[in-house]
């Protein structure tokens, strides 16, 4: 039996979904995405009126969301992927973690708060970290591997020379020939680690917390080709591409990581990143299409992995 909790990371991190079939005590699949907006078509009649953009193919999320508590106003702590996903991840405020940038770590400035995948680890559960949970780096998350260490008894990461880094654009459309994607080799590590673990977690032996973190769809937008194809008509511009009205500065990202990228960095404009300036209307488009194909990307790696949980008895 497992417990699936979703962090479907909005910028940051969310609480999506939890499902739960069996007495006793639960197995536990925490699965995280790295800054997904809320188009799922499990969040449709939410969105009505709200968004004019084109609904996500997602049908791995959806059926995930449909037997499970769907929280329908979870809302981004701060804005910013280090101190919203500590926030989540120890269950307190930016104001009480003091994280507000990439290169703090809450145990040195915020309090020695136990997290939630320590906690289980506290308690007797196998703790397994697979890709990007904490904001890793030794300055957002402590010495060791940089993944706030303390928190798990395993850690796994695809190696580097596995998978496919792109060319320094934005985005890309990635060819069969090029594959895979560092989301498709951290799927099958978390697949595989489920074989491993599943047969002492079905005797009771040895419960277990795995958190599974995809990078996508951060930038840059990498995506097998063939997912390109579910936007092809639907692609569209920003209903309002200005500020809103009296914005404290303070909000204004000027969205200084999608400005170094080489095709982003040919742009002729050097009001780009500036308040009410805007890209192009042709890259605005590509760039939306891309993301909306990184997002269907990673809903298939999901997918993958339950079917998995289904195959081993552990949903």
């Amino acid at each position: 039996t497992c417990l699936i909790m979703g962090g479907l990371l909005m910028l940051t991190a969310v609480v999506l979904s939890i499902v739960s079939v069996s007495e006793g005590k639960k197995n536990i699949l925490f699965i995280a995405s790295d800054d997904m907006r809320p188009n799922l078509g499990v969040y449709d009649g939410v969105n009505a009126d709200i968004f004019n953009s084109p609904q996500m193919v997602t049908p791995n999320i959806d059926k995930l969301a449909d037997k499970s508590i769907l929280f329908e106003r979870a809302y981004v702590q701060y804005a910013v992927c280090s101190p919203s996903r500590t926030s989540l991840l120890t269950g307190r405020r930016p104001d009480t973690t003091h994280i507000t940038d990439l290169e703090s770590y809450f145990r040195y400035i915020g309090g020695n708060f136990t997290t939630i995948p320590q906690f289980f680890k506290n308690h007797g559960y196998k703790s397994i970290s697979v890709g990007k949970i904490f904001h890793r780096g030794h300055d957002a998350s402590g010495p060791g591997s940089g993944d706030d260490d303390v928190s798990w008894n395993e850690i796994i990461h695809a190696k580097s020379n596995a998978y496919y880094h792109g060319t320094g654009k934005s985005w890309e459309a990635v060819p069969a020939d090029k594959l895979p994607l560092q989301d498709t080799v951290e799927a099958n590590l978390v697949i595989n680690k489920l074989r491993e673990i599943a047969p002492n977690a079905l005797l009771g032996e040895q419960q277990f917390f795995l958190g599974w973190g995809t990078h996508r769809p951060h930038l840059p937008f990498l995506f097998p080709e063939e997912f390109g194809a579910l936007y092809e008509e639907r692609n569209s511009l920003p209903r309002n591409p200005y500020v809103p009205n009296q914005m404290p500065t303070t909000a204004w990202s000027n969205w200084g990581e999608l400005r170094t990228y080489d095709d982003i960095a040919n742009i002729d404009d050097d009001q780009l990143g500036q308040i009410n300036a805007t890209l192009p209307n042709w890259k605005t488009k590509d760039l939306r299409h891309a993301y909306y194909s990184s997002v269907s990307h990673v809903d298939h790696e999901i997918g993958r992995v339950l079917d998995e949980l289904e195959l081993l008895g552990l949903a």
